[in-house]
């Protein structure tokens, strides 16, 4: 696992936010149980199966550690990460007040950011899949697969790319999939290594950082305007995603 808090830089003050990645399989995850809220232990054990089961914590444990970044000295055992009506992280708890999260996972990957609500975030990952390549292209607009083919010579890489940051400002918006993905379109693509930066066309006041390591693609969507030097979480994210799970089933 890997942590750090973010510089969130605007114009007349400066935010902060939490960010936590970990790498764990169901059995590894067992060591953070003690982090649960009460009411997240019984969801948890109303799951059936081992992999939403990992999923879930995945998600909790990450936003768990994000958030006390964020909120030094709050016990995580007494904030409730529930889930709002189109399945976006609400964060309860009377010791916080106005912090949010933005969760993502894929395979034993989690990812949060904990943030104050007067500055949105959200981040996404998804893993490169020829299997789900059809799949990827299919939602995207003509217009994308140009703006790809012109910074990416692997068109499934710039698929993966565009959909983890259609569906970061998704969670922004907070309205998952449930939005026609015209409004998510972007409108520039620009490549830089294995790091990419994309602006929206029906959301130009926000704009996306994308990173690839290995298998796997992460976006974090964030204002425009807003400065915010990225390194130490895409160092991060390289070194956990790099990692094997520490503890094998």
């Amino acid at each position: 696992m890997s942590d750090g808090l973010l510089l969130l830089n605007r114009t007349d003050r400066t935010f902060k936010a939490g960010f936590s990645i970990i790498k764990e399989n169901l059995t590894g995850l067992s060591q953070y149980f003690s982090l649960l809220h009460p009411n997240e232990r019984t969801y948890l054990d109303s799951l059936r199966f081992d992999r939403r089961r990992a999923s879930y914590l995945l998600g909790r444990v990450a936003a768990k550690h994000a958030i006390s970044r964020l909120e030094e000295g709050v016990g995580m055992d007494a904030v409730f990460i529930d889930s709002g009506i189109f399945q976006f992280p609400v964060v309860k708890s009377k010791l916080l007040s106005n912090v949010q999260v933005s969760i993502t996972h894929c395979d034993d990957l989690g990812l949060a950011l904990a943030f104050p609500e007067d500055h949105p975030l959200a981040v996404d990952i998804e893993k490169i899949d020829a299997a789900q390549a059809e799949a990827f292209e299919s939602q995207l607009t003509a217009e994308e697969l140009r703006l790809i083919a012109k910074v990416e010579p692997e068109p499934l890489i710039g698929c993966v790319t565009v959909w983890t940051i259609k569906e970061a400002l998704s969670k922004v918006l907070k309205t998952g999939f449930m939005i026609d993905f015209k409004v998510l379109e972007i409108q520039s693509l620009e490549k830089s290594g294995h790091c990419y930066t994309s602006e929206f066309i029906h959301c130009g006041q926000y704009r996306a950082v994308s990173c690839r390591h290995g298998d796997y693609i992460c976006s974090i969507v964030l204002p425009k305007q807003t400065s915010c030097d990225l390194n130490d979480f895409w160092l991060a994210f390289k070194e956990v995603a790099g990692m094997r799970s520490s503890t094998s089933e």
